[in-house]
């Protein structure tokens, strides 16, 4: 006689919200070709290892927002391949920018 299987979860997990690994105000610039948004950028610290003195923003990560610059509170969030930055909420730029 063979063994007993393992039971089913009773209760499926529950999907996590995922895990923010940085946050800060930053302001984005809009890239654009023929009107249309391909991607916001935002300058980034270049310690160390790192190749690009710019992060990068997909469209579909920012709200909408007038004009071509703007300053966003940003989340570093964990992903899958990678991690990536999206824009929480417009925010006033710091006094001294």
């Amino acid at each position: 006689m063979s063994p007993p299987r393992a039971h089913q979860r009773a209760n499926p997990r529950v999907p996590r919200p995922p895990r923010v690994y940085q946050r800060g105000v930053k302001k984005l610039t809009r890239v654009k070709f023929q009107d249309r948004t391909l991607h916001f950028t935002f300058p980034q610290n270049t310690g160390g290892g790192r190749r690009s003195a710019a992060g990068f923003v997909g469209p579909d990560q920012v709200p909408a927002f007038e004009g071509d610059e703007a300053w966003f509170e940003m989340e570093l969030v964990e992903g899958l391949p990678w991690n990536y930055w999206r824009a929480v909420r417009q925010v006033e730029g710091p006094a001294n920018a």
